[in-house]
């Protein structure tokens, strides 16, 4: 489900079904730009707000990849499988998320010497899913490929995904690699 219900980018189809389209509607945040970033001044942190709709995690995803590349020593595997985290967790901030507070969902990644943290919120209500049983398997993925937890609120879900790298050429004291 999108945040944007009376958008264009969303139309019924049943009483108890809809479709969601991956066009934006248009300039759904009100400012030219339909991302906002706020890096931190010490370059460990990285956030974005972005529109909730499907488009988003497209663009959520270039960025998030831009800087794990740029500031982690994440191998590519590790990369690819926070992101591949991120992007469930984004899809299920657009598509769950109901009579939001805000049409945005949030992304932050924070970068330490060991590990990244990336979460994503959303403004609104959970909708437990309608759809057959061919789905719902998004937050396992996650939690097979990251360490993940996930935190329900009235107005909002945040999910927190952890990954922690191997240092490559780090040998423990036994001179094997860690």
């Amino acid at each position: 489900m999108s945040a944007y219900s009376n958008s264009p980018s969303v139309s019924a189809t049943t009483a108890d079904e809809q479709t969601v389209s991956d066009e934006p509607p248009e300039n759904p945040t009100g400012a030219d730009s339909p991302v906002n970033r706020e890096p931190s001044p010490d370059d460990r942190r990285e956030a974005w707000r972005l529109p909730s709709v499907l488009i988003s995690v497209r663009v959520m995803r270039q960025r998030l990849r831009d800087c794990l590349r740029r500031k982690t020593a994440l191998s590519h595997d590790e990369t690819e499988d926070l992101l591949l985290a991120a992007s469930e967790a984004a899809n299920n901030a657009v598509e769950h998320a109901q009579q939001p507070t805000e049409p945005f969902f949030d992304v932050s990644s924070h970068i330490d010497d060991e590990q990244v943290t990336v979460v994503v919120q959303d403004h609104g209500g959970w909708q437990q899913p309608r759809s057959p049983s061919y789905r719902g398997r998004g937050l396992a993925m996650m939690r097979a490929l990251v360490h993940t937890t996930v935190t329900t609120r009235p107005h909002g879900t945040t999910v927190t995904m952890r990954s922690r790298w191997h240092r490559r050429g780090a040998e423990t004291e036994e001179g094997h690699p860690s």
